[in-house]
């Protein structure tokens, strides 16, 4: 069984009361291992320890903080088999998908280091002329500064993706970072702040504390010692969190309810491919999972025939197994929200063409719903799991109407060969990112990764996240009215 402590200005640490909880495996039940049960006491701490951290890093040049960050990344690469299990383990989530997220070597997670460290340099301010007055003796100069100190809260979806959302960009800028992981998948987290400070940043630099988010969420959110908040989760989570954090900075990503469109016109194999892709991967439950997709009348049965087929194909089961392509759901709340969905599709007319029922324990089987209708709790509100509700349309004016008839707008795809239908969705679908030929569940990393509507707040990843974790300092230098010798 493993067992780990939290990170606390630079020493590993047991929660104040003492206290552990059990870290359970989705795939088996087992016990694979506990962290410290931290309280808001503990929250505290790290945010004090933070404060004294954000200190030490300003001290540090920015090729010092990029070498420690490249240290970081050459240590993790040792534990690179171990971090690939233990995410598998904690999180359900098969072990081929834990290791293109988990790897070190080779995994995207881990990518975002390498972005932060070479795009941090390029991020610097400007030296301008004074343009409100006839003046040549004034110099304005824009800097960027780092906010302070910033709080990560992760959900398991993502256990190692989405701490390195935050971690490398505000470390690489001179931040203070806590992180607050899901309780679903906390041990994959812990390794990251492991290499982190055996790599040698500052104590304080990183922190991480594990527990409820009744408690140490929010004390995190809500602690004026924290400057700026980066969550993932779910839409009532994210609106308690930003309420509570009143004025400060906020990207959020809420899991939402993204569509996913097939035209006419469509490579109908290609976007079988992509629609299982998005529905499936991560077992149904990353914040961009296609949870929805719309089908043209002309093509409906041959896609939903084809899809079907694909869905059976696919390897259900133990996510240990290489072979595994659909895990189990990380925890039982979700199961039984999903399962709760899913009867009220039945009761509205949903035809279940496979799957509906849970085969055992977290293991709910990979289920289609033909001839859903917007009154199905599954077409209208995020569901987390391999549940594919499919819907027909007639024009595609209608299926712009179709896939924004949500609160939500994180991230889009639709399937043409339409130069003209691509760009009509590019600039009709109400969503943070639209993808043409390509799943939902992909993302760019040098590119803004957020959502508008109810989906988010603030964007992510390269520059774009720089920019909200610095503010814009101006100095105004008049050099007309210095002494003259």
């Amino acid at each position: 069984m493993i067992e780990k402590k939290v990170l606390i200005n630079g020493e590993w640490v047991e929660a104040v009361s003492g206290e552990r909880f059990e870290v359970i495996s989705p795939g088996d039940g087992s016990v694979v291992g506990s962290v410290p049960m931290c309280s808001r006491e503990d929250a505290v701490k790290a945010v004090e320890a933070a404060q004294q951290g954000r200190a030490a890093l300003k001290k540090l040049s920015l090729l010092k903080r990029i070498e420690l960050l490249h240290k970081a990344v050459d240590i993790a690469k040792s534990k690179d088999k171990e971090a690939c299990k233990i995410m598998c383990m904690e999180s359900g989530k098969p072990m081929t998908q834990s290791i293109s997220e988990a790897s070190p070597a080779t995994g995207y997670s881990w990518s975002n280091f390498h972005v932060a460290m070479n795009n941090v340099k390029t991020h610097r301010g400007l030296t301008l002329p004074n343009v409100t007055e006839d003046n040549n003796n004034k110099r304005i100069i824009h800097t960027y500064e780092p906010v302070g100190v910033v709080a990560n809260l992760s959900t398991f979806s993502y256990p190692s993706e989405m701490p390195n959302c935050t971690i490398p960009y505000a470390l690489a800028l001179g931040n203070a970072v806590i992180v607050k992981p899901s309780c679903g998948a906390p041990i994959s987290a812990i390794l990251i702040a492991e290499a982190l400070h055996e790599a040698g940043f500052p104590a304080g630099s990183i922190n991480i504390v594990t527990g409820p988010g009744s408690d140490v969420g929010d004390e995190l959110v809500s602690n004026p010692g924290v400057q700026a908040i980066n969550l993932f989760g779910q839409e009532n989570t994210c609106e308690t969190i930003t309420q509570r954090a009143g004025m400060r900075r906020i990207l959020a990503a809420v899991v939402s309810n993204n569509p996913f469109i097939v035209m006419d016109d469509a490579n109908i194999e290609e976007a079988v491919l992509s629609a299982a892709q998005g529905a499936y991967g991560h077992n149904g439950q990353s914040p961009i999972s296609t949870r929805r997709i719309l089908v043209h009348k002309d093509v409906y049965h041959s896609f939903v025939e084809k899809f079907l087929e694909k869905t059976k194909s696919m390897v259900f089961g133990d996510p240990m197994d290489i072979n595994t392509d659909i895990g189990p759901l990380n925890n039982e709340i979700i199961l039984n929200q999903t399962l709760a969905k899913l009867a009220d599709a039945r009761e509205k007319g949903g035809k279940f063409l496979t799957g509906g029922h849970v085969s055992k324990g977290l293991y709910l089987e990979p289920t289609i719903i033909d001839e859903a209708n917007p009154d199905m709790l599954v077409t209208n509100e995020p569901t987390m799991g391999p549940v594919v509700p499919i819907m027909i349309f007639d024009t595609i004016e209608q299926a712009v109407e179709m896939a924004n008839a949500t609160r939500f707008g994180f991230q889009a795809g639709a399937f043409t060969s339409s130069l003209s239908n691509a760009y009509f969705f590019s600039e009709n679908i109400e969503s943070g990112s639209v993808y043409i030929n390509e799943a939902t569940s992909c993302w760019d990393e040098m590119s803004p990764f957020g959502g508008v509507k109810k989906s988010g707040m603030g964007r992510m990843l390269s520059n774009w996240i720089f920019n909200e974790l610095t503010h814009v300092k101006m100095t105004l230098f008049d050099l007309g009215k210095v002494k003259k010798g």
